[in-house]
């Protein structure tokens, strides 16, 4: 029997490169895992960013982790922010993503079913103060009403998107509070002396709490949520706190952003009295245009977006009973 026309390319960073697929994370593990017992050719390749700039025609379609690669037969993956959706877009992800660009129009959503998807993601994790990371568990006592400044460290993508460092960011915001306490969070992996410089200048400012507490907490007691570009916009919304970013970002559509110090004061009072479509947002976002790894259809709306973007069918990647499964 004829093998698939085309196989499946896994770009991934070293540590998740095992070419027996054992390094991969979460959801693209299960997806070599099930397309390979499905009769697909799945490979893991260790990512390349310059060959696959310079990538020509190929038979094959290509996943890239934390990819910024535009092509015809490209879909770059990551954590869309929250677990357990999944990006498979065709210009990048965060704030390289095609969602930047993409409009956005909330009467356009259907607001019973944007209900429904709120509360159950609310359920998941704000109740059960679940995030991406794992947190502390025990509860902080926090000041309420206060502007809460989640720090992200330096790392490829925020050195990218960031529209000024971290450091200005929360010199702009100390420089104008509002009256309002500041809450600070480095982030848990963070390892820069950068970060640890920031907040040791930060210790015993009056006002100031630098702290550890579970994101949730922090949200729970702010009126307002500052960061670069962080995952904390998002889960932000689910507690119905605005936020304001120092950075490019895919959710900015539901947020405000400064691109120069001087425009935080406009950007903090906007996002304070600004009526938010949170709701509509978060479905939008998650469950229209990213991958729900825990979605009963799962594999069929993987190689439905794989189609869409690449116009390789299924069936060409020996995967058409898979796309057919219940």
């Amino acid at each position: 029997m004829a093998g698939p026309e085309a196989g499946l390319i896994l770009h991934m960073p070293g540590p998740m490169a095992a070419p027996d697929g054992s390094g991969l994370p979460g959801y693209l593990g299960r997806l070599f895992t099930t397309f390979t017992e499905a009769g697909g050719r799945v490979t893991v390749r260790r990512r390349d960013p310059a060959a696959l700039a310079a990538m020509e025609e190929t038979e094959d379609v290509h996943l890239v982790w934390q990819g910024r690669i535009r092509h015809p037969r490209v879909l770059n993956t990551a954590v869309a922010y929250l677990f357990p959706f999944w990006y498979l877009d065709p210009e990048g992800v965060y704030g390289a993503s095609s969602l930047v660009t993409a409009p956005f129009d909330p009467m356009a959503v259907n607001a019973q079913a944007a209900q429904a998807f709120f509360a159950r993601q609310c359920n998941r994790l704000v109740l059960r103060r679940e995030s991406r990371i794992a947190q502390k568990r025990e509860p902080t006592a926090l000041p309420a009403h206060a502007i809460a400044i989640f720090l992200q460290g330096c790392s490829e993508p925020t050195e990218r998107l960031r529209h000024m460092t971290e450091a200005e960011m929360v010199a702009a915001v100390l420089a104008d509070t509002g009256g309002r306490p500041v809450i600070v969070k480095p982030h848990p992996n963070t390892a820069d002396p950068e970060t640890f410089e920031l907040i040791a200048s930060l210790e015993g400012l009056p006002g100031v709490t630098v702290t550890d507490a579970n994101v949730h907490d922090m949200l729970a007691a702010a009126d307002l949520s500052v960061s670069l570009c962080s995952s904390v916009a998002l889960e932000g919304m689910l507690h119905r706190v605005p936020a304001v970013l120092f950075g490019r970002s895919d959710l900015h559509h539901c947020a405000e952003t400064v691109t120069q110090a001087t425009g935080w004061t406009a950007a903090r009072d906007r996002a304070l009295t600004r009526n938010w479509p949170f709701e509509t947002f978060v479905h939008w976002f998650l469950a229209g245009n990213t991958v729900n790894a825990g979605a009963p259809d799962l594999w069929a709306r993987t190689l439905g977006r794989i189609e869409t973007a690449t116009g390789i069918a299924p069936e060409a990647l020996g995967l058409g009973a898979l796309a057919k499964a219940p």
